[in-house]
């Protein structure tokens, strides 16, 4: 949203799945909204197997909004929705909260100019990022689905495992455990460290999709705080 406000958005349309994940991102949303001095014009939702977005469009075009924030469920929605969107005629800066760089590829030129927000995107320019990709694409050649944030941090938790065994030099799970807090690596991501509650604070990115549906990076956040995940740790 910041980035939203430096390019002179004001008055925000929000719109989401009607389930947790949706309305969650959402409350957030609105809440930060309302904080840091924007309006919103709008809020609403749509049953997850919903896709007629149509009277939403029609309620966001009339409403004065300068930019659209959504947080719909992953696959279908994102498509369906931005597919209207762009139909529609709607061209608001436009950031999902909710659209992978997968979906927003497979969305062809629906999905330009779409700002995403990930500890993990394909444009990283770095030595290991680069090197990790690379990697995957001589390995799975044509068969490669686009790395994403949920399969990067898999990979890594593997590497992580790995050096809290060796530093306990056991399997035992408490031992491990105690060594996850001590232990990094250097992955797609850069360094990370599982030194908070047993999660890591990341760096986090936001991205921008462009016309060949490759995601570019327009932002980053450093060590972002996990906040209390597991305080009793």
């Amino acid at each position: 949203m910041d980035y939203l406000k430096a390019e002179g958005a004001t008055k925000y349309f929000l719109i989401g799945s009607d389930y947790a994940f949706g309305r969650g991102m959402l409350e957030f949303t609105r809440s930060y909204v309302e904080s840091t001095g924007g309006t919103l014009v709008g809020e609403e939702y749509l049953p997850m197997d919903g896709n007629d977005w149509t009277a939403i469009i029609s309620n966001l075009k009339s409403s004065g909004a300068e930019a659209l924030i959504t947080s719909t469920a992953g696959g279908a929605p994102n498509v369906t929705l931005t597919k209207q969107l762009r139909g529609a005629g709607v061209i608001l800066p436009y950031a999902n909260l909710a659209v992978d760089e997968g979906t927003a590829k497979s969305m062809g030129g629906d999905a330009t100019g779409i700002l995403i927000s990930a500890s993990y995107i394909t444009g990283i320019e770095s030595p290991e990022n680069k090197a990790f990709l690379a990697a995957m694409s001589a390995k799975f050649g044509d068969e490669l689905r686009t790395p994403n944030d949920l399969s990067v941090p898999e990979y890594e938790a593997v590497y992580l495992y790995k050096a809290a065994v060796e530093k306990a030099e056991t399997i035992d799970a408490g031992p491990v455990l105690d060594a996850l807090k001590e232990v990094s690596f250097t992955g797609p991501r850069g360094l990370i460290t599982m030194n908070k509650q047993h999660h890591a604070p990341l760096t986090m990115y936001l991205g921008q999709v462009q016309e060949d549906g490759s995601v570019q990076v327009v932002e980053s956040f450093k060590n972002v705080d996990p906040g209390e995940q597991c305080p009793k740790l």
